[in-house]
């Protein structure tokens, strides 16, 4: 948690797609909810930190698409039994690390912000990333503007995530308190960005985030 959370502090993303498959190969209930739930504050933090560069319309449109893409995922879930999750995030880990590595550009435009918002939607409701297809969509932008943009749909969309899974019984007492054991981890790595930001090249920690969730999904995937 606390690499993952100084990888998304400094650039934008990561925190997700490096922390999940890791997680989840240690015990399957930490994601997605715990996750999301201990990122929260993070995810505020960058928003707030890059709050004079977001657009507001753009994080408007990919909110809609985000609120049924949650939807969708979260009644999903009502049909995978348990035994199964394992191999079903395993398989979303690999899509995402796919979608990653297309490196597709798109541009913000409504139908492109609505079917990145939806598909983050429903990616994160069941897995947690959200990260790479409003990535695909946003990333146009110079590097602070894209984390800043970033930053402010996932601090909306873990939340929202968060609340679709409640109804489908996939977070209460149990996830609250597993978040909560996550989150001095997600405050240390908030620490270490800078240092981070200062010492990492991007497109290698970018190879090394993919290669990392390839090689989890897969084992998930497997198992």
């Amino acid at each position: 948690m606390a690499a993952g959370s100084a990888l998304q502090a400094a650039f934008g993303m990561g925190l997700a797609l490096f922390v999940v498959p890791l997680l989840a190969l240690l015990d399957v209930r930490l994601v997605p909810g715990p996750m999301l739930f201990a990122s929260i504050g993070l995810c505020f933090a960058m928003a707030h930190a890059g709050r004079k560069k977001i657009r507001g319309p753009e994080i408007g449109m990919a909110t809609i698409g985000l609120l049924g893409g949650t939807a969708i995922g979260a009644a999903a879930l009502l049909f995978i039994p348990s035994d199964a999750l394992p191999r079903v995030f395993g398989a979303l880990i690999v899509a995402a690390v796919l979608v990653s590595v297309l490196g597709v550009t798109l541009r913000a435009t409504a139908p492109a912000l609505l079917g990145g918002g939806t598909a983050a939607g429903i990616m994160g409701v069941m897995v947690g990333i959200h990260g790479p297809p409003v990535a695909l969509v946003f990333q146009h932008d110079e590097p602070d503007r894209t984390r800043a943009m970033l930053g402010a749909f996932f601090a909306l969309a873990y939340p929202i995530s968060i609340l679709g899974m409640m109804p489908a019984g996939f977070f209460g007492l149990t996830e609250l308190a597993l978040g909560v054991a996550l989150m001095p981890g997600v405050a240390l790595g908030y620490a270490l960005a800078p240092l981070v930001a200062r010492r990492i090249d991007r497109n290698r920690m970018r190879i090394g985030i993919l290669a990392i969730s390839a090689a989890s999904g897969l084992m998930l995937l497997l198992r």
